[in-house]
């Protein structure tokens, strides 16, 4: 073979080479798995509510867990809404709470001042279980039993959930006192000192109270949450007062009650009625 036919050779297996290099291989395939055309079944944590009404078996006082007063029942029921209501053993009570995972938080419990001496004891042991429930920093649900404890893990009540649902309003069977309440011009005007208004929301769905001369009294009814309406017109006793300024805060007190569309507790026990606008109309404390 030639020197010309050498070189012709060569050039062909190098432009043979050159052109496999420039070769673009073919794609691969890879599967694709389509999204799925209905939603995917999600399995959701087990909830664990306090919502619902609880009867205390065990308080710890004096550094221990004991048994209730006998004869006396300790309640508490907690809403959706955030509020905790129920029978200290004497009286009645409201707080407000918060939840956080296992954790929670209690405001300062709103309670009656009914004076009560029997059976022996049920007055300390209410005054222990609110101090108690104030105190309660996490719980555990384990079936139909509630427990609260402190930060340091102490037990501090013991509740088993309750057959039946307390349904009466969470601010029922406590006397409201009348601190402010807002004036027409808009204005929130005190309550007169020389007088004490008071509100009491009965368990039956009544309405009793003082206006600061006249007592009064009415219906009230709730649907759900804090959702409250007060019946016109409510019914007084015909009694004047020359106190200075009684009677204008009366009257003006009075025709507050029919525009009452909500309610509020605070975190410290304190109690507003609101308009269907949420505005506060009045104000009371314990």
């Amino acid at each position: 073979m030639n020197d010309n036919a050498v070189i012709l050779v060569i050039g062909a297996l190098i432009v043979g080479i050159l052109v496999a290099g420039c070769t673009t291989p073919s794609p691969q395939t890879v599967p694709v798995t389509p999204l799925p055309t209905t939603a995917m079944p999600v399995t959701m944590p087990e909830e664990t509510t306090l919502t619902g009404t609880w009867t205390l078996v065990s308080i710890l006082a004096q550094g221990r867990g004991t048994s209730m007063v006998p004869l006396t029942t300790i309640t508490t029921t907690f809403t959706e809404s955030g509020l905790g209501f129920g029978s200290a053993g004497c009286n009645r009570y409201v707080v407000t709470y918060q939840v956080s995972g296992d954790r929670i938080a209690v405001g300062k419990p709103a309670v009656a001042k009914n004076e009560c001496s029997s059976p022996i004891g049920v007055s300390d042991q209410e005054t222990i279980y609110l101090s108690n429930l104030k105190a309660a920093e996490r719980f555990t649900i384990d079936g139909e039993r509630l427990t609260f404890y402190d930060l340091k893990g102490t037990v501090l009540l013991i509740y088993d959930r309750s057959a039946s649902q307390e349904s009466s309003l969470p601010i029922a069977g406590i006397p409201w006192i009348l601190q402010l309440y807002r004036m027409e011009s808009g204005a929130n005007m005190p309550a007169n000192l020389d007088t004490e208004v008071t509100a009491l929301f009965g368990t039956d769905g009544t309405l009793t109270g003082s206006a600061g001369c006249n007592a009064y009294n009415g219906t009230y009814t709730t649907s759900s949450g804090t959702t409250i309406s007060i019946s016109e017109p409510l019914v007084t006793t015909e009694k004047y007062c020359i106190a200075y300024g009684v009677m204008d805060q009366e009257e003006d007190y009075l025709a507050l009650l029919p525009s009452v569309a909500s309610y509020e507790v605070t975190s410290d026990g304190i109690l507003y009625l609101m308009d269907e606008h949420s505005t506060p109309l009045i104000r009371y404390s314990i």
